[in-house]
C-alpha cells in the first residue's frame, strides 16, 4: 500500500484535519463547528463536508496539509501512559523526540500503566485498526507472571474462556512461560478488551504481577531496550508483522 492509497480523495473535512495533526478526528468537529477551519474561501461548519485533491484547508487562518505517515515501534516501560498527553502522569510521547509532537501520532492500541512491552505508534489511522480491529486477528502475544502457580483446574477454566463483565474472554493461545512453573505463561489475544489479561487472572483467584507484550502479529521483541524506539517504513513494518521479525 503506498501513502497515497491511505490519504485517499475525496475525504472527509474532519479527517483531513486529523490526519493534518491539527487535532483528533472529536476535536476536529469541535474546531469545524466554531467556524475556525476554512475550505477554499469558504469558512466551513459540516465536519462531514469532503475535501478534494488540491484544496486549501486552513485553520485560524494558517494553511494545513497532512502529516507524512509515521510508525514507531516502542518497548514501553511500566509507569509511563499510552497517551499522546497527560496533566500528571508521563506519556509513551514523552520519550520520544519533540518534532514527533507535530504529526498526530498516537497509540494504536494501548498497554496499561503497570504494562510493558511493544507498542506501536503511528498516525496512520488505517493501518491502526489493521492492528487493533478483532476482524483482522492480528495477534497479541503477552509474557505474564502470576502471583501464584496457576492450579490445572483454573488453567483449563483460563484455556476455556473466562466471563468478564457478562462477556466470555478466550484467549486464543495459552501455554506455560516456563517449564515446570505455573506462575509464568505466555498468552496470546486476538482482541483487546480493556485489561482482559489481569481481569482473567483475578476471576480465578490469581494476580497479575508483570505482563509484558512481546509479540504484534509475527513481530517480537528481542534486545530493545525498555524505553528505547526505532521508527520503520510502512512496507518494513508491515512485512514483519506479517512475516516475521525481532526487534
Amino acid at each position: 500500500m503506498s501513502d497515497a492509497e491511505r490519504i485517499s480523495y475525496p475525504i472527509r473535512l474532519n479527517r483531513y484535519l486529523a490526519l493534518c495533526g491539527v487535532a483528533s478526528r472529536r476535536n476536529a468537529d469541535l474546531l469545524i463547528a466554531s467556524g475556525r477551519v476554512r475550505v477554499g474561501d469558504d469558512t466551513e461548519l459540516s465536519p462531514g463536508r469532503t475535501v478534494a485533491e488540491g484544496e486549501t484547508v486552513a485553520v485560524d487562518g494558517r494553511a494545513v496539509n497532512p502529516a507524512p505517515p509515521v510508525y514507531i515501534v516502542m518497548n514501553k516501560p511500566r509507569g509511563v501512559l499510552s497517551a499522546v498527553s497527560d496533566a500528571r502522569r508521563r506519556t509513551v510521547m514523552d520519550l520520544l523526540p519533540e518534532i514527533y509532537r507535530t504529526v498526530g501520532l498516537f497509540p494504536a492500541g494501548r498497554l496499561d500503566l503497570d504494562s510493558e512491552g511493544l507498542l506501536i505508534l503511528t498516525n496512520d489511522g488505517q493501518f491502526s485498526q489493521l492492528l487493533v480491529h478483532p476482524s483482522s486477528g492480528v495477534r497479541k502475544t503477552y509474557a505474564v507472571v502470576l502471583e501464584h502457580a496457576m492450579e490445572e483446574k483454573h488453567m483449563k477454566e483460563w484455556a476455556r474462556g473466562v466471563i468478564i463483565e457478562k462477556k466470555l474472554l478466550i484467549p486464543a493461545e495459552l501455554s506455560p512461560g516456563r517449564p515446570n512453573d505455573g506462575r509464568h505463561w505466555r498468552v496470546v489475544l486476538t482482541e483487546g478488551f480493556k485489561r482482559e489479561i489481569r481481569l482473567m487472572a483475578e476471576a480465578l483467584g490469581n494476580k497479575v504481577l508483570r505482563l509484558k507484550r512481546i509479540g504484534v502479529g509475527n513481530l517480537f521483541l528481542d534486545k530493545m531496550p525498555a524505553a528505547s524506539w526505532r521508527e520503520f517504513n510502512y512496507e518494513n513494518l508491515r512485512n514483519m508483522i506479517s512475516n516475521g521479525g525481532k526487534i
